[in-house]
């Protein structure tokens, strides 16, 4: 009887040293990405959020961790801002919205391609204008008033160079531990082949671009 009591508690410690290794496991996979932080106007660079970024992403989107802090005005900074909060933890997911915002693709496409829910993403603008005053104390720091720019911590930063630079400067942070991206990335995005790439996902089929009215008075 005391025997399988014995190997009853063992069972049970077992169980939990599992479960803790898990979570442990789990932890370091999530927090231990690294991390960048952009800054940017999405509608003035848009060069940059139409081809750059989604290259650098697509070449190492799963290993980087994006702050976002937005400048221009806060009538479309909060909410792109607070898109990018919904897609966190999916870098490419946000790189998509920003592409279709640069476009000047309508809010309403562009929520729905990316499969944000309509109803918390108002409640997320209505409340979120620290966002807007955030990115202007962040980029504040930075004391260079130059967008886009990307911080790389340790006072190191990057802007104003080719895309290829931008994705090399960004893969020092790795050191030794190169992802393929880094050391073998994708074709260029100067090519045809990438501006007429399709989305990376689509939530719903039947997102609607609604026409340009022009009115004539």
């Amino acid at each position: 009887m005391h025997k399988h009591i014995m190997q009853s508690e063992n069972s049970i410690i077992y169980s939990i040293m599992i479960q803790v290794l898990t979570f442990i496991s789990l932890f370091c996979t999530i927090y231990g990405t690294h991390s960048i932080s952009l800054y940017g106007d999405v509608l003035k660079d848009k060069d940059f959020f139409i081809k750059s970024f989604p290259w650098i992403i697509d070449n190492i989107g799963g290993e980087l961790r994006v702050e976002y802090y937005l400048q221009g005005s806060g009538r479309y900074s909060i909410p792109q801002m607070c898109v990018l909060k919904e897609l966190t933890g999916n870098t490419y997911l946000q790189a998509q919205y920003l592409k279709c915002e640069a476009q000047e693709k309508s809010s309403s496409f562009c929520l729905c391609e990316s499969g944000i829910d309509p109803y918390y993403f108002k409640e997320c603008v209505r409340d979120g204008g620290h966002f807007a005053s955030l990115a202007a104390a962040e980029f504040t720091k930075i004391k260079l008033g130059i967008t886009p720019l990307i911080d790389l911590g340790s006072q190191s930063t990057v802007f104003e160079v080719t895309d290829e630079w931008y994705l090399k400067k960004i893969c020092t942070i790795f050191g030794d531990d190169q992802p393929l991206g880094c050391v073998k990335p994708f074709q260029c995005n100067s090519t045809e082949v990438w501006v007429d790439r399709k989305a990376i996902a689509h939530f719903d089929k039947n997102c609607y671009e609604p026409p340009v009215e022009i009115i004539c008075k």
